[in-house]
Parts: structure tokens; sequence; C-alpha cells
């Protein structure tokens, strides 16, 4: 059993019927949901890992006071930088790097969304040359004439058809 075979002159009969015109037209695309969002992110989060990153990496006894209490906390505090002193060297050290690959990943984010930016922009030119082709199609589907399909395609850069 085989599908009977489509007529296109018979499709374009109907078509042109009257009262059978085309009733749709492209629409246009939504700019406005296209629309640079610019540039909303903090700043204030990145801004304070740069000026906060580094811990301690030394101590200064003469912070603590004086008396007994101030000798005992001053050894502790010396003991103890003496003792860690590698750790915060090598904990300051990841803080930093840290903190770079935070700025280069914003960086890299702000590259991408001017990225998309840019490709939202091209998508939408694309969408409008595409809304006036079919607008182009549907006159001349509509009319029946070679004429305007001739200069349609010769604003292509085609050769119109004989």
């Amino acid at each position: 059993m085989g599908s009977p075979a489509i007529d296109p002159e018979d499709i374009m009969r109907r078509l042109r019927a009257p009262g059978h015109g085309l009733a749709w037209t492209p629409l246009e695309p939504d700019r406005a949901r296209h629309a640079p969002a610019g540039q909303d992110h903090d700043r204030g989060p990145l801004e304070y890992l740069h000026a906060h990153w580094a811990p301690a990496d030394t101590f200064d006894p003469a912070t603590v006071g004086g008396g007994v209490r101030g000798r005992v906390v001053a050894l502790v505090g010396r003991i103890t930088y003496r003792v860690l002193g590698p750790y915060f060297r090598h904990e300051r050290e990841v803080l930093a790097h840290l903190v770079q690959a935070n700025e280069a990943l914003e960086q890299r984010c702000d590259e991408l969304v001017r990225r998309q930016h840019d490709l939202e922009e091209a998508l939408v030119a694309r969408q409008v040359a595409e809304a006036r082709n079919l607008s182009d199609l549907a006159a001349v589907l509509d009319s029946g004439t070679r004429a305007t399909a001739g200069s349609a395609l010769d604003r292509a850069g085609s050769d119109p058809a004989p």
C-alpha cells in the first residue's frame, strides 16, 4: 500500500484559491529578551579576599602585654610560630594561589558573558534575515509571480530562476 503522490501544483492551486491566502507572517525575534544585561556581578567578595588573604606568619611578643601572663603567652607564641612556621608559610602560598585562581575565573566568566552576548546578537541578526526571507517567500507564494522571486534571489547573490 503506497501513499498517494504529492502534487505540488494541486497544493499551490489550493493555496491560491480565494479565501485561502497565506494568513501568516514570520515573527521578528524578541530583541528585548536578547538585550545586554550588563556586568551586574558583585566584586565585593573578591576585593575582600585581595585585602585579607594573608594569614599571620609571625608572632610579635610586644603585642601581648607585660606581666607573668604576657611572658607566658609570648613564650608559647614564639614556640608555636617557630614549630608551625613552615605550615603557615605553605598555607599562605595556598591562599595566594586560591585568590589568583578566583581572579582568573572571574575574568574568564566575564569573557564568556561577552562571547555569549556576541553569539546572541548574531543569532538575532540571523533570525531577522530568516524572517525577511520567509516574508519574501510568502509574497511569492501568495502572488504566484516570479518577478518578486527574482529580485529576492538577486539580493541573496544567486541567479534568478528562468
